[in-house]
């Protein structure tokens, strides 16, 4: 009983020699599920003096980070905003004088919170409570100033908010597409054609945008598909060209709030999403094609970047078709919209980027081996022809015969 006793009077001595400790409530503000949810905890700290509040403040203090969407492995989409912590010295040291003298053991430290814009009510109060929809494509086997445009157009649009009512315009938004704007010469199609271009590669980014608006439901007011069907916008029917200042990619927010657009690229994937008030389901099927046509052989272009002999593809061989894509459209209210796209696409053969033709090789120099000089054969001495041979021999002297 006594060393129990002691531990209490010297426990009691420690603190009021040390003093009480302080405790910080912390606050997180979320946006899920289309609410506000306030988080708090409590964070212990050791003050030891009140000499030492004012270091102390200064390691707690943080600035405010506005609210970000992210995506929650079990919420999904939500918003978290970090209010940033600011703290009155004075108001500090007053309340660890009192809990002192009253004979605490912790006081609360008066802390002051701070949000920095857009906060998780102004999201919900702009009505962009939850994630609508997203679009994605891919443009891998893309040449390095395509990318380069894809990256820049993106950019453009990260974070734009669209207003109740308000037609969106995709050229509007991405705004001049030029050198001088940054982007740069890469293939587009013209016509029949695929040219080099000031902005080639845009498209992909008016196609994935597209696509997120249609999954979300909205009013398509203005689209044309690509001439042919491009293997970067796979699966097919679902593309929007656009073509300065003539052809815009457009779409309405009929939505009860404002939209939120937020972009990403992930290795080659593009990503689009939208976010706002959900007030529909939406469910679409498809493509169905039919009317096909075959490719026609491919073609090859020249570009001096390449090494000799290098061959890289650009384009992919594709049939000519109807494809069709539906969409169902269910309101919250029960209303139903049906509607139907239709894009009627004409063969195209492969393109290939080919490097300059190499030059034929150089026969191989070989050493010349001078031939020796032979001395000269003599002429073969000349022999005696054999005499004439008779065709009769001459006969002996004969004596003489008697009379």
């Amino acid at each position: 009983m006594k060393r129990i006793l002691l531990g209490f009077i010297l426990s009691t001595i420690s603190s009021a020699v040390a003093g009480p400790d302080a405790l910080l409530v912390t606050r997180e503000k979320i946006l899920e599920n289309g609410k506000v949810v306030v988080y708090t905890g409590v964070k212990r700290v050791a003050v030891g003096g009140v000499g030492l509040l004012e270091p102390i403040l200064q390691s707690l203090k943080r600035p405010a980070r506005p609210a970000r969407w992210v995506k929650d492995a079990t919420k999904g989409w939500i918003a978290i905003e970090r209010p940033g912590y600011y703290f009155d010295l004075v108001a500090a040291k007053r309340a660890y004088l009192d809990a002192l003298d009253a004979g605490k053991r912790e006081f609360r430290l008066p802390v002051t919170y701070i949000g920095q814009f857009p906060t998780a009510d102004d999201f919900y109060n702009l009505g962009i409570r939850e994630q609508l929809a997203e679009g994605q494509t891919n443009f891998y086997g893309s040449i390095d100033s395509r990318i380069h445009n894809i990256r820049l157009a993106t950019s453009r649009f990260e974070g734009v908010v669209i207003e109740p009512g308000e037609t969106f315009s995709f050229l509007k938004t991405v705004g001049e597409i030029s050198l001088r704007t940054g982007f740069q010469e890469a293939f587009v199609i013209i016509g029949d054609k695929t040219e080099t271009g000031v902005g080639g590669g845009v498209c992909q980014v008016s196609s994935t945008l597209f696509r997120a608006a249609y999954f979300a439901g909205l009013p398509i007011v203005e689209r044309r598909h690509h001439s042919y069907q491009v293997g970067y916008y796979r699966p097919t029917g679902l593309d929007a060209t656009v073509y300065a200042p003539t052809q815009d990619f457009r779409f309405k927010n009929d939505t009860p709030g404002h939209l939120l657009i937020l972009t990403e690229i992930r290795g080659y994937n593009l990503i689009f999403r939208l976010f706002g008030t959900k007030d529909r389901s939406v469910e679409w099927s498809g493509p169905f094609i039919s009317n096909r046509v075959a490719a026609p052989p491919p073609r090859y272009i020249m570009d001096s970047s390449l090494p000799p002999g290098h061959r890289k593809q650009i384009d992919f061989a594709a049939p000519g078709a109807r494809v069709i894509v539906r969409r169902s459209i269910r309101f919250d209210d029960g209303r139903t919209v049906d509607d139907t796209l239709v894009s009627n696409y004409r063969p195209w053969g492969a393109i290939y980027l080919v490097g300059p033709t190499p030059p034929p090789p150089q026969p191989k120099p070989q050493e010349v081996v001078p031939t020796p000089i032979q001395p000269p054969v003599p002429a073969p001495a000349a022999q005696p022809q054999n005499p004439a041979i008779p065709l009769y021999r001459p006969l002996p002297p004969q004596p003489p015969s008697s009379p």
